[in-house]
């Protein structure tokens, strides 16, 4: 569950520096991967990341930002805020070319109502998978449990031929190279969480398959 209200700045006291760093510089390689996916949008008006993905992933980051605490320390916590606010470039340009990802838009003109519907709706399962135990103390169960299904859409995208669908390099290595970083963090302080274990595994199997793809297919962005 969450911890109290006071963190230090930096908690060195439950994480070795080793383990503050590469949370920091996984978090910055996302941040790398926001940066291009946000100008991506600008530039082409497609959003590289998979609509689906987008609720779920800026659920968590308001969830954590604003309504759970990390243990890692405040740092981290304005750390994180700022992830989400980065992340809401991203879902607010979702919300104008997301349904274009679709090869038929199902949702027609409530596509918009979809989004905020089900950003709601994980909202509340963050909230509550912290509040009944489930979670670590930071949310790194319920992260990695979100960046499969993230991973996963991700490749799905990257075989189908919808006007909305793109594939960048630049998108594929600064994802890849944060969850590797993040994963090796997991290892070090979840030593014996064998299902997270297996969570960080699928989720490097399937950004390297992504990888794969960024270089087989031709968008134009990917270089």
């Amino acid at each position: 569950m969450s911890n109290q209200n006071f963190h230090p700045l930096v908690n060195t006291i439950n994480y070795s520096i080793t383990e503050l760093g590469l949370i920091l510089i996984g978090t910055l390689f996302w941040n790398i991967a926001y940066f291009f996916i946000i100008k991506d949008a600008i530039k082409y008006k497609k959003v590289e990341m998979p609509f689906l993905a987008v609720s779920s992933n800026i659920a968590w980051e308001f969830c954590w930002s604003f309504l759970l605490f990390t243990d890692l320390g405040s740092v981290f916590e304005w750390g994180l805020r700022i992830w989400f606010f980065m992340d809401a470039f991203i879902f607010y340009y979702t919300l104008k070319y997301g349904s274009l990802q679709m090869t038929k838009n199902i949702f027609g003109k409530y596509f918009i109502a979809f989004m905020f519907l089900i950003t709601i709706w994980w909202i509340a399962v963050f909230y509550w998978f912290d509040k009944e135990g489930y979670d670590t103390l930071m949310g790194t169960t319920s992260a990695y449990l979100i960046t499969v299904v993230m991973a996963a859409l991700f490749v799905y995208n990257g075989t189908r031929k919808a006007s909305g669908i793109l594939v960048t390099k630049k998108v594929a290595w600064s994802k890849c190279i944060g969850n590797l970083l993040m994963s090796v963090f997991v290892f070090l302080h979840h030593p014996t969480s064998h299902f997270l274990h297996l969570l960080t595994i699928a989720v490097l199997i399937l950004n390297i398959v992504y990888i794969i793809q960024s270089y087989k297919l031709k968008t134009i962005s990917n270089n």
